[in-house]
């Protein structure tokens, strides 16, 4: 049996973020130890789903197996095993992992999941000016991009109009022409966008923003609109180009056929213009905001219902009539939040989530930072700390680098260790690059794991539920490791205990009738032979029948034996308590077989052996019974039966 399975099993009885949070009566004590009204209502829920009616009997059975699951944790401390330290480092690792998880979903993923599912709400049309400064760039281009993006911002404040300012200096050059429009566009922008996309939202409609950054560049971003989120459409279109001055006569002709009941698909594939859909009966499939040209879009959803179509349209490519198969339906929230999760592991939003976690954290635990100290540490350094023979000081410094409280403490030698074992990040920095830039470059970075971890390592005196958690996987491990020894072990292990089970229960372990049968194998072409050999099979046993045809070194018949049950496989053809009896011949090519009953054996007891499996299951119910039986007993239960009288609904 596997540790992580029966944790996972544990977890089903025990995990909230709600735990405990309305009801803090005390339902029923163990040992003296309390089991609150909200634990076991939360547990009760989980595990009767559907079926937890509150009914007096569904309540008093589920009470009893909890009561069970707390008398054996208990019998595990008084056993001394939470004070093993294999067990105790088996927590803690899950406690390190879990933590992990639990304060990155809690304090980063969760916010981000809302925040893009609130931003999806909406569309937003924004204009931008644009200045490219690509990573790849070199030191004085990116600084020459910094300056230029900040004097333009700086003549806007100065009530310059954004759309002259666009035209003449952004660098997007499609867009300049247009003042620096670039339509609609709505969350999730691509990786790279996320300070791009968060403008746009966090600016109000008619307003620009300060310089922001992307992947690409810098940009001054003005909201022009803001509207209910389209969402994508499913459509199929038919497509005339203006080659000549019929096109617009062709395409209200094409209309008015679709107005007498002509098929749309049909009428696509006959006279439809666009190459990569006429075949497909017009359709191109789902599509969203700010991909096809402006006019096609506010057309396309302008249609309000399936199946309908629009008037003809003019756009750039010609004319064109749309019709509409569906509106995309969003997944469930379950299913929504999972896809989102995906995508935002992966982007960069997470990483600036994860640095504001880390202010917000600095913020509330009251950070010192000895700057004076890493400023001593930077002074005695030289350019071989961009080399791997780098060595931290043997002299360095007794100095305290962070502290909060009295209560956490890192030296300056930490972080000299960290610098140290951070060899990749340190041939990474340009050599001429300023000792002081690189190293602060690496504080950031120390400064922000320490802060998470200390985060992580107090989040049981910051959350209560997951306090809660960390109890129940304590007991999950304990009660592994008691049952294992008192249960399972023993049922495996004390093989004189399980012979005298076994010896006192042999009634419970029979074989029914069974039959002990031959499998025959004739190979011949010869159906003479054949026929012969079949006839003589049905009197006579099968090693007469052997001795008959089997000469000369030629085995033409060959056999085998096996003993077989009712309930067995594949025997539907045997003549079951039949001695003698044969099943049909099966043929293919020259080889013939059948089977042929030889004896029918009476019901028996199993062997110990034989059913050793069912007889070891049945000792650990035995040994389990027992055991629950003394541990009440051993420590005593008390139920405020008022309080369990009162979670009874039927």
């Amino acid at each position: 049996m596997v540790r992580n399975t029966l944790l996972f099993v544990f977890s089903l009885f025990i995990f909230s973020n709600t735990i405990w949070a309305q009801n803090g009566d005390v339902l029923f004590s163990v040992n003296g130890k309390d089991i609150s009204v909200s634990e076991f209502e939360y547990i009760y829920n989980k595990n009767n789903g559907d079926d937890a009616d509150y009914s007096k009997q569904s309540l008093e059975e589920y009470l009893d197996l909890y009561t069970k699951f707390k008398l054996k944790v208990e019998k595990a401390k008084a056993m001394g095993l939470d004070t093993v330290k294999r067990l105790q480092n088996e927590l803690e690792g899950y406690r390190k992992q879990l933590a992990s998880s639990y304060l990155v979903d809690k304090e980063v993923s969760e916010k981000l999941i809302n925040e893009v599912i609130e931003r999806s709400n909406t569309d937003v049309e924004v204009a931008h000016i644009f200045v490219a400064s690509p990573s790849s760039a070199s030191v004085p281009k990116r600084e020459a991009a910094l300056e230029k993006i900040n004097t333009i911002y700086g003549e806007l404040q100065r009530g310059k109009a954004f759309g002259e300012m666009a035209k003449k200096f952004s660098e997007d050059k499609r867009s300049a022409l247009k003042g620096g429009v670039l339509g609609f566009y709505v969350a999730m922008l691509p990786a790279g966008f996320y300070e791009f996309e968060s403008a746009m939202y966090n600016t109000a409609v008619g307003d620009y923003s300060a310089p922001i950054n992307s992947k690409l560049g810098h940009h001054i971003i003005k909201v022009l609109a803001k509207r209910p989120a389209r969402g994508e459409m499913e459509v199929s279109h038919i497509l005339i180009k203006k080659t000549n001055k019929g096109s617009k006569t062709l395409i209200d002709s094409l209309h008015n056929e679709l107005e007498r009941g002509q098929d749309f698909g049909k009428l696509a594939m006959n006279y439809s213009e666009d190459p990569n859909t006429n075949t497909k009966a017009g359709y191109l499939g789902f599509f969203g905001i700010n991909k096809f040209d402006k006019k096609f879009e506010d057309a396309a959803f302008d249609l309000k219902s399936d199946d309908e179509y629009s008037m003809p349209i003019e756009t750039q490519f010609g004319y064109h009539i749309i019709k509409r198969h569906s509106k995309k339906i969003e997944l469930d929230e379950a299913k929504r939040r999972r896809k989102i999760q995906g995508v935002i592991s992966k982007d960069e939003r997470f990483a600036a989530a994860k640095k504001g976690l880390v202010k917000k954290i600095i913020k509330e635990v009251d950070l010192k930072e000895n700057k004076i100290a890493l400023s001593k540490f930077i002074a005695s350094l030289n350019e071989d700390f961009y080399s791997y023979k780098w060595r931290v000081p043997e002299n360095i410094e007794d100095l305290d680098l962070l502290k909060i409280g009295d209560h956490y403490t890192k030296k300056l030698e930490d972080f000299a260790n960290y610098c140290k074992k951070d060899t990749k990040s340190r041939l990474r920095y340009n050599k001429a690059a300023p000792l002081e830039e690189s190293v602060n470059d690496l504080y950031e970075r120390y400064l922000d794991e320490r802060m998470l971890a200390y985060e992580e390592a107090n989040l049981a005196n910051k959350y209560p539920e997951f306090k809660a958690l960390m109890r129940e996987y304590e007991e999950g491990i304990l009660l592994f490791e008691a049952t294992k020894m008192e249960v399972w072990d023993k049922a495996s292990q004390d093989s004189v205990g399980l012979t005298n089970f076994y010896n006192s229960n042999k009634e419970n372990y029979m074989w029914g009738e069974r039959l002990e049968v031959e499998d025959v194998t004739i190979t011949t072409n010869d159906q003479k032979l054949l026929a012969k050999i079949l006839k003589k099979a049905k009197k006579n046993d099968l090693q007469s029948l052997m001795s008959s045809f089997n000469k000369d070194g030629n085995e033409i018949i060959t056999s085998s034996k096996r003993v077989i049950q009712k309930e067995s496989k594949g025997i539907d053809d045997i003549p079951w308590g039949k001695i003698g009896g044969m099943t049909k011949v099966l043929s293919k090519d020259d080889t013939h077989t059948f089977t042929k009953v030889k004896s029918v054996i009476a019901p028996t007891h199993k062997t110990l052996k034989e059913a050793r499996g069912y007889i070891i299951a049945d000792y650990q119910d035995l040994l389990e019974k027992n055991w629950i039986e003394d541990l009440q007993k051993t420590f005593k239960v008390d139920l405020n039966q008022k309080v369990f009288d009162s979670l009874i609904k039927k």
